[in-house]
């Protein structure tokens, strides 16, 4: 669920950067520029980049070597959290709810897609079976050395529909385009050139995508932003495309094919086809149509390189938001661990934390961090930190005549092994301040040195 938010932020932050820019750029930068720039917000709406993560932190450390470790304790009850211990893997609580909340998500919108990209797919391969049957060999031709002019290599059905039809295409693998002129005329090439534009880009695939984008992010506004500004942005840069170096002339042409195009669809009944490219606006928005033909009379120059330099430029820049990504925490236990000693780790709050991929004498830091300084083999440490040797006698025969006065702090066990190592038990433990003798209690944490540091 946290990595849902996160990219629900992410996407939204890169929706809100698109619309700053679209707003102060419109009339200096071309549309190619802001439909690349929509294709990432797509994505960031869909992929999570938790792994970026580690990656800056890892850069940051070849630029600041010093590490500075905080000693926090962070409840495990809202953390995702996992122990490693019998060849096995075990999470939390807050993990597992966590995890079916994302997985039943996530399957109800693959499910509602899914049912939707089938009947999708029946209703494409019905209609291209007709498309070709009917298709003559001129009409072959045309589309033939139209798609070698443009670099498409699937196959395409042409469809002449009725005339004053508006032109679209939809299908993925087997594209169809629909034209309601002769494809013979001069006005039909334009419309599919239009057309081979949005298949060789696989607009119809973005379109599933941000289909796939709406229904995840449903709550979200800016998904909704994004969906009716792609739908705009798709049509505008794929104008562009196609009246690059185009003469005068035939540029006024295409503006007239936009606004016949755009009545055609606003005098006969919207398509039922979900995702289509279609050459003419709704007709519903003036403005829009208005738009998309001043975008046109003002040709702006558009370096491919440029544009992907500063759209990777805009991304990386956003991709800072996955430091909201939290992490997830491991622990590992002996392989011998009884299961109630991995249902109290699973519960009980974790106390030290060390960078990621910090090296083993950072790790030994902080360790020492979190028990303190080891002065004695047994000693105990109050709250305000002052540290007092505890001898055998101070734990087996507490003084019974003493009116015990007593203070909390840890009782920290120090014990050399026999290859050159040490552990280290910490327990919680309160000690009296008249005659110094310490009860101890329940046993914390053990620490456990291949060679002993202290």
């Amino acid at each position: 669920m946290e990595y849902l938010l996160v990219m629900a932020l992410s996407g939204s932050t890169m929706m809100f950067v698109y619309l700053i820019a679209r707003h102060l750029l419109k009339r200096k930068v071309c549309a190619r520029l802001f439909y690349l720039l929509a294709k990432a917000v797509i994505l960031y709406y869909l992929i999570p980049l938790p792994f970026l993560k580690k990656l800056y932190l890892r850069a940051l450390r070849l630029v600041v070597r010093k590490n500075r470790l905080a000693v926090t304790r962070i409840a495990t009850a809202w953390t995702n959290y996992a122990v490693h211990a019998d060849g096995r893997l075990y999470f939390n609580d807050y993990t597992k709810i966590q995890t079916a909340i994302v997985a039943v998500w996530v399957l109800g919108v693959s499910i509602m897609l899914v049912s939707q990209l089938a009947g999708y797919v029946r209703m494409t391969r019905r209609f291209a079976g007709y498309a070709n049957a009917i298709m003559v060999d001129r009409h072959r031709k045309v589309i033939d050395e139209l798609k070698e002019e443009y670099g498409v290599k699937r196959s395409i059905a042409l469809y002449y529909g009725r005339r004053g039809e508006a032109a679209m295409t939809f299908g993925l693998f087997s594209p169809i385009i629909i034209c309601g002129k002769d494809p013979e005329s001069r006005e039909a090439q334009l419309l599919i050139r239009h057309e081979l534009v949005h298949i060789r880009r696989m607009d119809v695939l973005w379109k599933m995508l941000m289909q796939f984008v709406r229904l995840l992010h449903w709550w979200n506004p800016f998904a909704w932003i994004l969906y009716f500004e792609f739908e705009r942005i798709c049509e505008y840069s794929c104008d562009e495309t196609v009246t690059e170096g185009m003469p005068r002339e035939e540029r006024n042409l295409y503006m007239r094919l936009i606004i016949e195009e755009t009545l055609a669809r606003k005098s006969t009944k919207e398509s039922t086809v979900r995702w289509r490219a279609g050459f003419g606006n709704s007709g519903k928005d003036t403005k829009e149509l208005r738009e998309r033909v001043e975008n046109l009379m003002k040709k702006r120059k558009c370096s491919r390189l440029a544009a992907t330099a500063l759209v990777a430029i805009l991304a990386f820049a956003n991709s800072i938001t996955v430091f909201a990504y939290r992490d997830v925490y491991h622990e590992y236990m002996p392989e011998e661990a009884a299961s109630e000693e991995i249902e109290q780790a699973l519960s009980q709050d974790v106390s030290v934390f060390m960078p990621v991929e910090a090296e083993e004498e950072v790790f030994q830091e902080s360790e020492l961090l979190a028990i303190g300084e080891i002065v004695y083999d047994s000693q105990f440490t109050d709250e305000a930190g002052n540290v007092y040797p505890v001898y055998e006698d101070d734990l087996i025969s507490p003084q019974r005549s003493c009116d015990h006065d007593l203070v909390a702090g840890t009782l920290q066990t120090h014990n050399k092994n026999s290859d050159g190592g040490c552990t280290v038990r910490v327990y919680n433990a309160q000690r009296c301040v008249y005659c110094g003798s310490v009860f101890r209690g329940d046993l914390i944490s053990t620490h456990t040195y291949v060679t002993c540091p202290h």
